[in-house]
């Protein structure tokens, strides 16, 4: 059971330097066009967003300049 799950991880993470994602920055962030917070993707209230009120911002100063600030649940950066 566990060489299996080591193999799985250890693959994903090959898969994933030689696709050319960085682990660093893979995350864009979201918010709401009806509220003023940005969130990881992962975040439990990015979740939430109807899909048709969702924005997806490439950075947090990119969220920043659309005028959204933080969320205080999965506290994404202030910059990138």
């Amino acid at each position: 059971m566990f060489k299996k799950l080591l193999a799985s991880l250890l693959l994903g993470v090959c898969l994933m330097l030689f696709s050319g994602v960085s682990v660093a920055h893979a995350d864009t962030y979201v918010g709401s066009k009806n509220s003023t917070k940005y969130h990881y993707t992962w975040c439990k209230w990015a979740k939430k967003i109807n899909p048709n009120n969702k924005v997806v911002f490439n950075s947090a100063q990119e969220a920043q300049a659309a005028g959204y600030i933080p969320c205080k649940v999965c506290k994404p950066p202030m910059k990138d």
